[in-house]
């Protein structure tokens, strides 16, 4: 089991959550964006830092070697 010291320093990296509740709270739909464009950022920045595991590479359901549709952004981007 990790030390709690080493515990808390990743439970300091995580970004805050998003608060819901807070997010309808604010008067706009441009400051509603800011705040979650915020969270993303920093949420990316931190999984920047996270060191790549071998082995996670899932194979494409076809077979043909490309990416999962799990991986695959292009197929997975919202249309």
């Amino acid at each position: 089991m990790a030390p709690a010291s080493k515990q808390l320093s990743k439970e300091a990296d995580m970004p805050d959550e998003v608060n819901i509740d807070e997010l309808l709270e604010l008067e706009s739909e441009e400051e509603r964006s800011r705040k979650i464009q915020d969270f993303v950022q920093e949420l990316l920045a931190k999984l920047r830092g996270l060191h790549k595991q071998p082995g996670l590479r899932q194979p494409s359901p076809s077979g043909d070697g490309s990416l999962s549709p799990r991986q695959d952004r292009a197929r997975t981007a919202p249309r």
